[in-house]
């Protein structure tokens, strides 16, 4: 894509911004002393005021509108410039104070979360946590998108094009039927998976040394690609060239870290495969529903795989010794052991779209102003007796166990289930294509990551994932790939 120089000069100022801001929250999630924190979110509030009044400026605004009549309707250049209107649209008009104390809010709320986490504190954070969503409806309805009748639904097509609450209600209302009734088979089969051998204690250096062959049978470039630790697992696409990953390591679930490290590189693989000249555009950052397909592509398609097992089995065997006697049938299913359980992020395949499923209901009721929140940890309580039949005994593997609503991330959850079931349609075209069990066995990552940069990552968000799904499987997105996948894996795994 060609650009005008003034254009160019616009977006790599706004790349040179969220580069700062990006590398300052990356540390302070990992590395950066807690201590220093307060301050360091102050300096970021500036930061992030200060890139909001270069993309909102109005000088340049006009000159952007003035651009884009002259461009070809049908060209990329086009389209990443309506697509930046549209999003500046949205934001315009916020007085630049709002925005800096918005940003400074989710910024402190994300550190409270943290505190409050770690000492089972639900009370210190309640506080913040309707702040947040309270200002998070404020600051959106600057833009004239905005219906406060449907805030729901402006929230949630932030993260995925076109979504809305009655479009998520459909399809969460499809995973109940079919999902719910295949968890009550599941836990009353007889036939019972010992998955004890997963919950040996594992230090953290060995486990960190392992993570890095994991990265190294991913084919993760090493002069691209950063792994760290931190409380909740997350991914940091910096550009093309730089995708910074984190992990986090439970001394008596080595499997955890793992599947979350094979998450995050999906979507940093993501990130690294999509085409470079999009680096810095609209199009380089999909949508979240998209970013989500990749990394719960890899999770569960791959990393919970057959063929990635068998071929990391002789690693894991000469690098554990409480490992040595395991089969790879055995090991496969203790992988894919599906248990109700309170965490998301270690949950099977089966029971994931229910973590969701609740996070969504309950979103539901804060946005729409019907939320209780000093009955919220009673109401988180309550869905998971009644869908999962487990009760948390703490907030921490309660209401406080996930950092998104601590920034405002209302809307994120339900993509998590939507991605997955944008998985589940790419990967029914990709066996048909592909061996992938042999492929994995045989040590050759590359065709799979090959595939998917051909098929979907290229693209980035210059389509969206519907429509990305529609070109590499010759049909409409059709959420009976996500069910009958989980179907029939189950059905196997348990004799049902």
């Amino acid at each position: 894509m060609k650009f005008e120089p003034f254009y160019e000069k616009y977006i790599k100022t706004i790349q040179a911004f969220q580069l700062a801001v990006n590398t300052i929250s990356f540390e302070q999630m990992t590395i950066a002393p807690k201590k220093g924190v307060p301050y360091s979110n102050e300096m970021l509030a500036i930061l992030q005021t200060e890139c909001f009044q270069v993309e909102n400026n109005p000088e340049t605004i006009q000159k952007m509108q003035d651009y884009l009549k002259t461009l070809d309707s049908d060209s990329l250049e086009y389209k990443e410039v309506f697509l930046r209107l549209q999003k500046i649209s949205d934001t315009q008009t916020i007085p630049n104070d709002e925005y800096q104390k918005y940003m400074k809010l989710r910024n402190d709320s994300m550190m409270v979360w943290h505190e409050a986490k770690a000492s089972n504190d639900y009370e210190s954070f309640k506080p913040y946590l309707k702040n947040v969503v309270e200002t998070t409806l404020k600051i959106s309805s600057y833009s004239n998108r905005f219906n406060k009748e449907k805030a729901y639904d402006y929230l949630l097509d932030q993260y995925e094009k076109g979504m809305t609450e009655e479009k998520y209600d459909i399809f969460f209302s499809k995973v109940k039927e079919k999902i719910i009734p295949l968890i009550k088979k599941v836990n009353q089969s007889p036939y019972t998976i010992d998955d004890a051998l997963l919950h040996v204690r594992i230090d953290e250096e060995k486990q960190d040394i392992f993570m890095k062959s994991i990265l190294k049978f991913l084919q993760a470039d090493p002069g691209k690609v950063f792994l760290s630790t931190t409380e909740h697992p997350f991914t940091s696409s910096f550009s093309p060239a730089d995708a910074r990953i984190t992990t986090h390591y439970y001394p008596d679930r080595f499997l955890s870290a793992i599947l979350s490290t094979v998450h995050e590189y999906g979507h940093a693989l993501y990130g690294l495969q999509v085409d470079e000249d999009y680096a810095g555009t609209m199009f380089y950052d999909p949508y979240c529903a998209a970013h989500e397909s990749q990394s719960r592509f890899l999770e569960n398609h791959i990393g919970r795989s057959k063929g990635f097992w068998k071929a990391i089995l002789p690693s894991l065997k000469e690098q554990f010794e409480e490992f040595k006697d395991v089969t790879l049938e055995e090991l496969y299913e203790m992988i894919n052991k599906s248990e109700c359980g309170l965490i998301r992020t270690e949950a099977d395949e089966l029971t994931y779209p229910l973590h969701i499923l609740i996070r969504y209901e309950l979103e539901k009721e804060m946005v729409n102003g019907t939320m209780d929140y000093d009955k919220l940890p009673e109401l988180w309580a309550d869905k998971y007796e009644s869908y999962l039949q487990v009760r948390p005994a703490t907030d921490t593997e309660g209401v406080l166990q996930d950092i998104h609503w601590s920034d405002g991330s209302f809307g994120y959850f339900p993509s998590y289930a939507l991605g997955s079931a944008y998985a589940a349609q790419i990967y029914a075209t990709m066996v048909k294509e592909i061996d992938v069990d042999e492929v994995l066995q045989s040590h050759r990552f590359e065709i799979v990551t090959d595939w998917l940069k051909e098929n979907v990552h290229k693209y980035g968000a210059s389509l969206s994932m519907e429509e990305i799904v529609e070109k590499v499987t010759k049909e409409p997105f059709n959420p009976d790939y996500y069910i009958n996948y989980l179907t029939e894996k189950y059905t196997k795994l348990y004799k049902l």
